[in-house]
């Protein structure tokens, strides 16, 4: 009777994860309703996986978790959906070795695309909310979205996790730097992250590659593994600016905001004469950092993860800049004029 009162008291919380290696011949009862979602996120054997029965009882539909785990052609997976309310969903696992992956059960978000990000799948933008779990990562790879084209005014929004979990940390807002709507390469090393939009016609690719650093000319994110937990550590971006190039920078690093911590981006400039600019970060509030600058090197130190958000643009291209100092000032010594930094912070 208890195990049966915590698994109805979870199926009514609205989404679920579970490990799909706690199953096993002995049933496992949920309640479930017609607007429930199931999804199997695994990669395991298709013998292993077909000995993952999925059953109702009253509407005596039945699947199997080979069937549920196989991506459509967008990559996306095709949920089990009862088609009675006030029913009840049985698993059972009849496998001889450990299933790999996830059981995720969702009643809530509307729009909802799940995806299991696999190690040669490409995965472009699906209208809706887009969930990524992550499957099997390749050595000295993460998961990343590249190539991303966003409006102006319907920006493309990044959470860690579920859309389901309450205030959920943000890790990517495009609507944060103005008339910027192309990133080059956003870091997402988490094992569960999500991406909403009203707009149907963003683009990115997201997949497995490499981290590319800082370039000028460049957009993107920067972020720690499994942000806002996980490891954190010093990290120098060399942008090979020899020439003492005037670059347009904006950096919005997100902390998180569950912990008192902080930390330091530090930009070096050529000559290397020119002091070095120092802007702090703080986990309670997020901040606005904003460059003219001949930046060389950048330098980020903090206490805990962090997510930055970035644009740097080099300014003897005649393209409109992303947003307009208020310090200008032609009166300023050589060298002032030359180093126009402000930091923001947003309480």
């Amino acid at each position: 009777m208890f195990l049966l009162t915590l698994l109805t008291l979870v199926s009514y919380s609205g989404a679920v994860v579970l490990p799909l290696n706690a199953y096993s011949a002995t049933e496992t009862l949920y309640k479930v309703n017609k607007t429930s979602r199931i999804y199997v996120i695994s990669n395991s054997p298709q013998e292993l996986l077909q000995s993952l029965i999925i059953t109702t009882s009253n509407s005596a539909q039945n699947s199997n978790g080979f069937t549920l785990s196989v991506p459509q052609n967008d990559g996306s997976l095709t949920p089990f959906i009862p088609t009675q309310d006030n029913d009840l969903l049985s698993v059972i696992f009849n496998g001889v070795n450990t299933l790999e992956g996830s059981l995720y059960m969702d009643s809530i978000t509307p729009n909802l695309n799940v995806f299991p990000l696999l190690e040669n799948s490409s995965i472009s933008f699906k209208q809706g909310t887009n969930v990524f779990f992550e499957l099997n990562i390749p050595n000295g790879k993460i998961p990343v979205a590249q190539n991303v084209i966003v409006s102006q005014n319907l920006p493309l929004a990044g959470f860690v996790g579920l859309p389901e979990t309450p205030n959920p940390p943000q890790f990517f807002d495009s609507g944060s730097i103005e008339n910027t709507t192309t990133y080059n390469q956003l870091e997402l090393p988490m094992k569960i992250f999500h991406f909403t939009s009203k707009d149907a016609n963003v683009k990115y690719e997201i997949k497995y590659a490499e981290r590319t650093g800082l370039v000028i000319g460049s957009a993107g994110l920067l972020m720690t593994n499994n942000f806002p937990s996980g490891p954190y550590n010093t990290s120098e971006y060399n942008l090979n600016n020899q020439n003492g190039i005037q670059v347009d920078a904006i950096f919005i690093p997100r902390l998180d905001k569950t912990r008192a911590y902080g930390g330091n981006i530090t930009i070096f400039m050529t000559p290397e004469t020119l002091d070095p600019f120092v802007s702090p970060m703080i986990s309670i509030a997020d901040s606005n950092i904003t460059s003219n600058s001949p930046m060389n090197r950048i330098v980020i130190e903090s206490d805990g993860p962090y997510a930055i958000q970035y644009f740097l643009r080099d300014t003897t291209i005649t393209t409109p800049s992303p947003f307009e100092t208020s310090t200008k000032s032609s009166s300023f010594p050589k060298i002032i004029a030359s180093l126009l930094i402000a930091v923001f912070f947003r309480f």
